[in-house]
């Protein structure tokens, strides 16, 4: 990001918000990248192959903004991945406890017992809440807090001051 101070605009690098994990961005351009890299997973789930390859490739552009977002708070960016591992361990335990659940309610779940599709369910939809909350207060805590005054060991502080 440049500073014309003679014009007093400001021109933005979109290339280094979305490709680049070095320096720091401030909070209105995490979530002006946040909601691109939104907008384009909205978009790529309506193909089929070919949004599964670009859900994969914005992973890239969501972890450069998160981290830069955690770098303006003075933070290291390997915080950006207390989401993944939480949603890996959580997506593990959903299929561990519905597995137990399976095995444990087998010949309720043979006679369609709907208590027994409820218990079958029941562990998923609230681990798929907690991870839901998890994701929701991480993204909040980054998009929300402000920046670590003055410059810090990532660089300047991309408000100017």
């Amino acid at each position: 990001m440049s500073f014309d101070t003679s014009s007093r605009i400001e021109s933005f690098d979109w290339q280094k918000l979305l490709f680049s994990f070095e320096g720091r961005t401030r909070r209105s351009h995490f979530w002006i990248g946040w909601l691109i890299c939104l907008g384009l997973s909205v978009v790529a789930g309506w193909i089929p192959l070919l949004g599964a390859l670009l859900s994969i490739a914005l992973i890239w552009p969501s972890l450069a903004i998160a981290v830069k977002r955690l770098h303006d708070m003075g933070k290291s960016g390997w915080f950006a991945a207390i989401p993944w591992v939480v949603n890996i361990v959580g997506v593990c335990f959903a299929f561990v406890t519905v597995g137990v659940t399976a095995i444990t309610s087998a010949a309720a779940l043979e006679r369609e017992e709907p208590a027994a599709i409820l218990a079958l369910l029941g562990p998923i939809l609230g681990v798929l809440a907690v991870l839901a909350l998890v994701n929701l207060g991480f993204l909040l805590w980054i998009g929300v807090t402000d920046s670590q005054p003055g410059d810090n060991r990532f660089g300047p502080n991309p408000k100017g001051f």
